[in-house]
């Protein structure tokens, strides 16, 4: 009996081996990169999930017959929740926590009860402005961390001063004085995770500075003061 059920298993892993292969060929000439890795099952049934990284992050579905794909919104009436926009920002949230913290500037509450990840430009004004409000928000116990996405077309020598600011010795006092009184620290040059993070800022899709990801992976694009901010984080914690 055991070596029957281990033969059945084995003949219905196979058969998931030949279906994603043959989703895989079927793939190729649309997303030359696609891999069997990519491919996944899915909540919807008769349907595997096919995730893209490259050049941002997608989600959609293919039929296990290979014939249908679903792409875009995909809603859960029940739950009432858009299944492909949370699966996106859960990827979105493994990336962000794949980032050490040593390699982002962290303005930590002292009583911290939210976290937010922030892609800032040093020489853009509305990030001057969020910073500007960290008292504030390290009150409200959100903590921030920041990660680079200096957009060069806007502000030309922002990556630059990016990287003289992550080789600072210390890289919060660093930020804070540039973004404060336009003081650039003389860092010697340094191995800095700038430009990778200038890399995976574009890979989660932002294209704009401050861009904000909450704690679940979604993305909040541009400015707030605190206490909005606040009801948007309550709001997202609230779904």
């Amino acid at each position: 009996m055991k070596k029957l059920i281990a033969v059945t298993l084995i003949f219905l892993t196979n058969f998931a081996l030949a279906e994603v292969s043959m989703i895989v060929d079927k793939l190729k000439p649309f997303f030359p990169e696609i891999k069997a890795e990519n491919i996944s099952a899915s909540e919807l049934e008769g349907f595997y999930e096919v995730v893209l990284t490259d050049p941002w992050i997608e989600v959609m579905y293919i039929s296990t017959d290979g014939k249908y794909v679903v792409q875009g919104a995909v809603t859960d009436l029940e739950q009432m929740t858009n299944i492909s926009t949370n699966r996106i920002n859960s990827i979105k949230l493994g990336i962000l926590e794949s980032i050490s913290d040593d390699d982002k500037i962290i303005f930590k509450a002292k009583d911290e009860k939210y976290v937010i990840n922030v892609f800032t430009d040093v020489d853009c004004p509305y990030c001057a402005k969020l910073h500007a409000n960290m008292n504030e928000m390290n009150k409200l116990g959100i903590t921030v961390k920041y990660l680079a996405s200096p957009l060069e077309q806007l502000h030309p020598n922002a990556q630059s001063a990016m990287e003289k600011i992550w080789c600072a010795e210390d890289k919060a006092l660093a930020i804070h004085d540039y973004k404060t009184k336009r003081y650039l620290p003389d860092s010697p040059d340094c191995i800095n995770p700038v430009a990778e993070q200038l890399a995976i800022s574009k890979q989660l899709g932002v294209n704009g500075t401050p861009s904000i990801f909450f704690e679940n992976g979604t993305n909040l694009p541009g400015y707030l003061p605190p206490n909005d901010l606040l009801n948007r984080i309550l709001q997202t914690i609230a779904r």
